[in-house]
Order: C-alpha cells, then sequence, then structure tokens
C-alpha cells in the first residue's frame, strides 16, 4: 500500500481551497473547502501534516514532499495519505482514467466527473455514475419550452439514448421560450429539432423519434419498453391524466419518472421525481390535491379561449427544466439510496419576490396503484 503513493504521481485536487491555522502545541486546524459543492472539512493534524499539505501542492514527487516536511512514509503518515485520498483532496495519478468510458466521451465531460468526484468523494463511484448515465435510455413526452430544455441539459450531463415524442411543429414565437436550437427550426416537426439539438450536444447519440398525439387510445408501451427513466412534459390530452398513465406503467415496470413541472400558469414550477414504491406516485398526487382542494371552486373566466393570452419567460422554463435534470442526476448518483434524490413533494419559484413554495405529498398507503396492499 505504502509502495502505491511513491509509485503514483500526486496531486492536491483542483477545486480544493486549503487553509491552515497557525500552529498550536504541535497541531494544526486544517479547513478544506470544496469550490463545486460547497463542503467545508475541517481536521486537527500534526503540524507535519500541515507541512506536508503545503508541499504537496508543489509540483514535485511525494518523496521531495515528504522529506521536505521531515516525515517518513510510516503506518501513520499513511493513514493520513489515505484519510486525504478517501475524502477527495489528493488523488494519485488522475483519478478519472478509466476503461469503462470511450477517452473521448471521459475528455468531454471530465468538468462533469470531477464535480462527481467532490459530491461522491470516491473516483470508482464517480466513474460508475458517469457509466450509468453512458448506458442509459430516456424518455422524454413532449418537446414544448420544458421538454426540449430538459433534453439540451441532459445531453449536456452525458446522456445520449434517447425516445422523443411530439406532434407539434416549431412555431415562431417558440424561439422567445425554447432553447435557440430548437426554436430557429420553424416550421419542421420538433422532433425533428430535437434530433438536431442531440445530434450537436451529445455524445454518438443514438436518438429515436415518434411524431404522435397522445389520446387515451394511444399505445405508449412500445415508446417505453427500453427505459431507464421516463420524463413526461406532455399536455395532451391533460397532463394530469399523462402522468397517471405513464406513472402506472412506471410502477409496473420498476422504472423512475419525472412528471415535469413548467406547465400552463405554473411557470417555473419544481416537477416530481417519482421512484416506484419509494415516493409518492402519481395517483398519490392526484389523491393528495382531491382532498385537499374539495372546497376549492375556480370560478368561470370570461374568456374562453386564452391560449394566446397568457405567456412566461424562458428563463421560468429553463427553472423547471434545471431542477429536474439536476433530479435525473441525483437518482442517477445514488442508485442505491433512490430516496436521496426524491423526498415527495412540489415546489414553485415565484418571479416577483423571488421566493420558493413548497409542500411535501406523502405516499398514500390506500393507492390503488403503489399501497402497501399493492406490494
Amino acid at each position: 500500500m505504502k509502495q502505491r503513493f511513491l509509485a503514483s504521481t500526486l496531486n492536491l485536487r483542483d477545486g480544493v481551497e486549503v487553509f491552515i491555522y497557525p500552529p498550536c502545541e504541535g497541531k494544526c486546524q486544517v479547513l478544506f473547502l470544496f469550490l463545486g459543492t460547497r463542503r467545508r472539512l475541517k481536521i486537527v493534524c500534526r503540524h507535519q501534516f500541515a507541512v506536508l499539505l503545503k508541499e504537496i501542492a508543489k509540483d514535485q514527487s511525494l518523496e521531495a514532499s515528504l522529506a521536505q516536511a521531515h516525515l517518513d512514509l510510516d503506518d501513520c503518515t499513511a493513514a493520513f495519505l489515505n484519510f486525504l485520498e478517501g475524502e477527495g483532496i489528493v488523488a494519485f495519478g488522475n483519478p478519472i482514467a478509466t476503461d469503462l468510458l470511450p477517452a473521448a466521451y471521459v475528455e468531454q465531460y471530465k468538468r462533469q466527473m470531477y464535480f462527481l468526484l467532490d459530491v461522491l468523494k470516491q473516483p470508482e463511484l464517480a466513474i460508475a455514475a458517469q457509466k450509468r448515465i453512458f448506458d442509459a435510455c430516456i424518455v422524454v413526452l413532449g418537446l414544448g419550452a420544458v421538454g426540449s430544455n430538459i433534453l439540451q441539459q441532459l445531453c449536456m450531463v452525458g446522456f445520449r439514448h434517447f425516445t422523443i415524442a411530439d406532434y407539434a411543429v416549431v412555431e415562431k414565437n417558440d424561439v422567445a421560450r425554447t432553447p435557440y436550437a430548437v426554436g430557429r427550426e420553424m416550421g419542421k416537426p420538433k422532433t425533428i429539432a430535437a434530433k438536431k439539438l442531440i445530434d450537436d450536444l451529445a455524445f454518438k447519440p443514438e436518438v429515436q423519434i415518434h411524431d404522435l398525439v397522445l389520446t387515451t387510445q394511444t399505445r405508449i408501451e412500445p415508446l417505453l419498453q427500453n427505459a431507464s427513466l421516463i420524463i413526461n412534459t406532455a399536455d395532451e390530452p391533460y397532463v394530469g391524466y399523462t402522468n397517471i398513465r405513464l406513472s402506472r406503467y412506471a410502477l409496473q415496470h420498476n422504472v423512475p419518472m419525472v412528471a415535469a413541472g413548467g406547465f400552463d400558469a405554473h411557470l417555473a414550477s419544481l416537477g416530481e421525481l417519482l421512484i416506484p414504491h419509494v415516493t409518492p406516485c402519481a395517483d398519490c398526487y392526484a389523491t393528495f390535491f382531491h382532498e385537499n382542494l374539495k372546497n376549492w371552486k375556480p370560478m368561470t373566466h370570461p374568456v374562453q379561449e386564452r391560449s394566446e393570452w397568457f405567456g412566461g419567460l424562458g428563463s421560468l422554463s429553463a427553472f423547471s427544466a434545471a431542477t429536474a435534470v439536476l433530479e435525473v442526476l441525483s437518482y442517477f448518483i445514488h442508485p442505491d439510496t433512490p430516496s436521496a434524490a426524491a423526498s415527495g413533494g412540489r415546489g414553485e419559484f415565484l418571479f416577483h419576490d423571488y421566493s420558493l413554495d413548497t409542500f411535501s405529498v406523502e405516499r398514500d398507503i390506500h393507492c390503488p396503484s403503489c399501497g402497501e396492499e399493492e406490494q
């Protein structure tokens, strides 16, 4: 184990700031600040180990650093180096070097992989998370302002296998709400514009497209057969109906699903990541709203055709898309603890006062789809 240290190049991780307090009685406090995650780690160590940290930051061998700190590579020093490596503070060699992923893919997404290393601490966990992203097939239903933004950000995360579906064509006003790469393709089917976006951004993409209208009669099963995760942003025939129908399929096939936010009047809302038998399902949400809104009756609106009379900002749609993609990323980096990725609930960013209005939803133990008696 000790020889591994001497045989490898030792580097202080970029993105980790080290603050060393003045020594007191032969010991030093050291603060490590991880810039990507804002994590703070404070330790107390021997003064010589603090000197070793300063030396490691220099462009020199570990042997030279140990000599400058007046240290031998004994069991105590090796344990300290193991601690630094385990916390993601130092790296021996290239921490994201791997044979599991194409070298060109690693080069394209290395900044993200370093971020994952900050989150997960261990290189093998960061590489495994990126490999799951590389292999996954994501189904995106609905390619409007939120759906196309989600698609763009998924490509930027490293996803590359997609099944996408929509029925509409790109209209002139879409350029104000959707990613420019989609909005500029006026008159073309949104699926074609979205595929072009994927082809431009993703690593060696594989895409299946479906130009179809989702109705109560549409057979959605062929679209979902290979799904690692389903994302719904479709508002036809009705977002609540579509979420429930997809959620029931996801439960039966143990596939997570994102019921994305950002629709209608909820222009910067957080969607829900629905994880089978971990979070509430779409039926749980429907029951929750039915009970909590049973005494709420909206007045009849005097304007019958309102689709052109309210609007939003592209940045609000991008907010909803970004929060959805962060939930997806969290799910893929925590496969063994899916509850860490989603706790159940909704929220909405309120532009007028920059606040976030949130509430929680619990799983319904009597839910006909995911309740305890159904397991």
